[in-house]
């Protein structure tokens, strides 16, 4: 580097013109005065930029420290389906399996990232309408497994949410699931803790035939947790909880929420790294930021039973 940055001296340097002897000082003074500026600019930019790959080196190896230290423990195996990504006939099935004994697995079918509070697999997932499948396994004292993903194109319109029908005593129950869906866009990139996201209730709530509790109704939720993406392809995160939804003049609890991550390409950024042997593109590559777009579904519990005040009728 040394070297290199010497040679790009002396060739700037051998472009400034020889003055004549009958020329002023003052214009060779003013000439080595730029000169000189010149290169002192140069070293600085040449010593940020060291100083930029040098950071960069150095959270390589803090990375590499914090992995080499302590006890290695083992990963839950990556779940495989018995269906690849394509189009497929409604009524298809999907398997997951795990080589790891013992390991749970959670999935989901609407896109979200799956967790610990996501479905438990118990058996085979019937294909209705279009779906993206992501699963993860998780087994005592390991690891949890990477993600597997895929998606599955059924031809036809997307499924209907019909609507919930309660008992005539106007209670919606605990542990009742409601269908929710999102209203807005909103990344990792800019999101922060505690802002509310806009999301809808996406059906209606009925007793008989009455609309207690109509479909399009606001629902309260927040932000929780908010991960930017970052070097060496890690992908950004988005989490929220959902908290209740009112109607006339009455809250209803609900527990829920969901989380998105973004593109992880760490694996490429590793294969760069060990291709061309601490490539600085490798350590710069970022992930991609989870992105919520509207009319992404999923379920919520009711967290207490709740009366339902009647709708006051229309005069």
């Amino acid at each position: 580097m040394k070297l290199a940055f010497l040679a790009f001296v002396l060739g700037i340097t051998s472009l400034v013109p020889v003055l004549d002897s009958s020329s002023a000082f003052g214009q060779q003074d003013e000439a080595t005065r730029m000169t000189e500026e010149s290169l002192h600019e140069m070293e600085r930019n040449q010593r940020l930029t060291d100083e930029a790959q040098a950071q960069a080196m150095q959270n390589i190896r803090n990375l590499q420290d914090q992995d080499n230290s302590g006890p290695s423990i083992p990963s839950t195996g990556q779940p495989k389906f018995s269906v690849k990504s394509g189009g497929v006939k409604s009524g298809t099935t999907v398997s997951i399996s795990c080589p790891t004994p013992n390991a749970v697995i959670y999935y989901t079918t609407t896109g979200w990232t799956p967790t610990t509070s996501s479905r438990h697999y118990t058996g085979p997932i019937t294909l209705l309408a279009s779906t993206q499948l992501q699963a993860f396994a998780a087994a005592p004292t390991m690891a949890n497994s990477t993600y597997t993903n895929a998606s599955y194109t059924v031809k036809g319109p997307p499924l209907t949410v019909f609507p919930l029908t309660i008992g005539t005593d106007d209670v919606l129950h605990a542990k009742t699931r409601l269908h929710l869906v999102t209203n807005s866009t909103l990344s990792s990139k800019k999101a922060t803790v505690g802002e509310k996201i806009p999301i809808v209730l996406d059906q209606d709530v009925k007793v008989g035939d009455s609309v207690e509790i109509p479909k399009g109704t606001s629902v309260d939720a927040t932000i929780t947790a908010v991960t930017r993406s970052g070097l060496v392809g890690i992908p950004g995160s988005i989490s929220f909880a959902v908290h209740s939804l009112a109607v006339n003049g009455t809250t209803v609890p609900l527990q829920g929420g969901e989380r998105l991550d973004g593109v992880s390409h760490t694996t490429r950024a590793v294969l760069l790294w060990v291709t061309f042997v601490g490539s600085i593109p490798a350590v710069m590559m970022h992930g991609g930021e989870g992105e919520i777009k509207p009319g992404m579904r999923f379920t919520v519990a009711v967290a207490t039973d709740t009366p339902l005040k009647p709708s006051v009728p229309t005069p």
